[in-house]
């Protein structure tokens, strides 16, 4: 319970602050901006039209939802902020759930505060933006999902597999879940297939998990394939309608352009071959994880993003300390493989340090339950309310 209260309190001094004028939070203004004005004339429209706009391949999916609720309480600039001020008390609650279900009460509990006052998720739930909604459905699905991985029924698998696509309708993103959802299915299905040969008797359980995940495996590879393909964020496609370039193109292309922004990446790390320079494609995903470092910072602003290269080496040293009970867990490997698949498709599409701080906050509660494999060791007490 304080945690979320302190979630609460917080995310309504950041909403009272950005209301205003005091402070806004980072993205809340353009790309805020242009969400609200396209819902707002959105709600314009009869009811038949307004609903013709939502459109699952178009990144304004957020804005048919804005648009729907201005049209049937009327239009007002606080009320998309309001409805990620209510999803991100959400994904706070389920962050936790997570964790309390792989780890135990402590644990739980820290996770929670993390989730609830790491400063860009607030961001998120206080600014008409599609981060947080997107967040709230991922986090829905991957809570069914983990419920099938630790031995439950078929349904929880197909009731995972209705919000994972949802996620991808609001923020493209997203598919790089459903790859990493694919990867553990396979590797499941594999390590099954092993265990039968070398002799081991599998379970009416495993059986029926197997046939179960071999077909969401394909559904999930069908939805990938028809969705036009595997967006590496910015514009970057795999197995859509341009078929003449393949993978290796597509990723080396995104280390041709010098990078954008006042907060662009070094030219070291933006720029090169990444076959004959093979560090390129780690110092991406290092920079995608934890910048920015000390030699970025450019303004009093971009210092704010200290805050998020700390908790992310935080979470990384934790998830360190907690391997040995991590890789024991099947949970933990689903987790890892989904993690991991989305790590590299935002890192290689990213060349900007803001973008790279936005786009990992969608996966905080993700690296938070599996860095809160080593929190009960923290010497942190808590009292019972």
């Amino acid at each position: 319970m304080m945690p979320m209260m302190v979630g609460f309190l917080f995310r309504v001094a950041l909403i009272v602050l950005d209301h205003n004028d005091i402070f806004n939070p980072p993205g809340g203004n353009a790309d805020a901006l242009v969400f609200t004005r396209r819902a707002f004339e959105w709600s314009l429209l009869d009811w038949p039209n307004l609903l013709a706009t939502f459109n699952y391949k178009a990144s304004y999916v957020y804005s048919t939802i804005g648009a729907i609720f201005f049209k049937a309480f009327g239009a007002h600039n606080l009320v998309l902020p309001s409805l990620n001020f209510l999803a991100g008390m959400i994904v706070i609650f389920l962050a936790a759930s997570m964790t309390y279900d792989l780890w135990g009460r402590k644990p739980a509990i820290i996770s929670a505060y993390i989730m609830a006052l790491f400063p860009f998720a607030a961001f998120n739930s206080v600014i008409a933006l599609r981060e947080e909604f997107s967040i709230l459905v991922f986090l829905i699905g991957l809570f069914f999902f983990l419920k099938w991985v630790s031995g439950k029924g078929f349904g929880w698998i197909c009731i995972a597999f209705l919000f994972f696509p949802m996620a991808v309708m609001i923020h493209p993103g997203w598919i790089g879940a459903i790859v990493g959802v694919a990867l553990y299915l396979t590797y499941f299905s594999i390590k099954l297939i092993l265990s039968s040969v070398k002799g081991a008797v599998a379970n009416r359980r495993n059986i029926s998990k197997l046939f179960s995940s071999i077909a969401v495996l394909v559904i999930s590879l069908t939805f990938i394939a028809g969705s036009g393909g595997i967006s590496l964020a910015k514009g970057i496609t795999i197995g859509g309608e341009n078929e003449e370039e393949n993978v290796a193109g597509l990723i080396e292309s995104r280390f041709e352009q010098d990078p954008l922004g006042g907060s662009a990446y070094p030219g070291f790390v933006a720029t090169g071959n990444p076959y004959t320079q093979p560090w390129l494609i780690p110092m991406r995903v290092i920079y995608f994880m934890f910048s920015p470092f000390p030699w970025d910072i450019r303004s009093p602003r971009q210092a704010l993003g200290m805050a998020a290269m700390l908790m992310y080496s935080f979470l990384a040293w934790r998830l360190y300390k907690g391997w040995p009970l991590v890789k024991k867990k099947d949970e933990c490997i689903a987790l890892l493989l989904i993690f991991g698949a989305l790590v590299f498709i935002f890192s290689i599409g990213v060349t900007n340090i803001g973008t790279a701080i936005r786009h990992r906050t969608k996966f905080l509660g993700l690296f938070v339950i599996l860095a809160a494999s080593s929190f009960s060791t923290l010497k942190i007490r808590f009292r019972r309310l």
